[in-house]
């Protein structure tokens, strides 16, 4: 699931994959996992884990 959110002059994250807080099976692996294989696939892109969303989400990465 990808989802922009925000609005404005601020940059909007897509979150690509929500995780259930309460789901035993995940791990901590699995999440990290996930992580580096949505940031293989876009490498354009800063992919990090929200807290507040309990999701793994990305932005453009900034132009130094």
């Amino acid at each position: 699931m990808r989802r922009k959110v925000g609005a404005g002059t601020a940059v909007a994250k897509t979150i690509h994959l929500k995780v259930d807080k309460d789901d035993p099976t995940v791990s901590l692996t699995d999440v990290l996992s996930k992580v580096q294989e949505i940031q293989r696939q876009h490498p354009e892109l800063d992919v990090f884990f929200d807290g507040d969303e309990y999701a793994i989400c990305s932005r453009p990465r900034k132009k130094a």
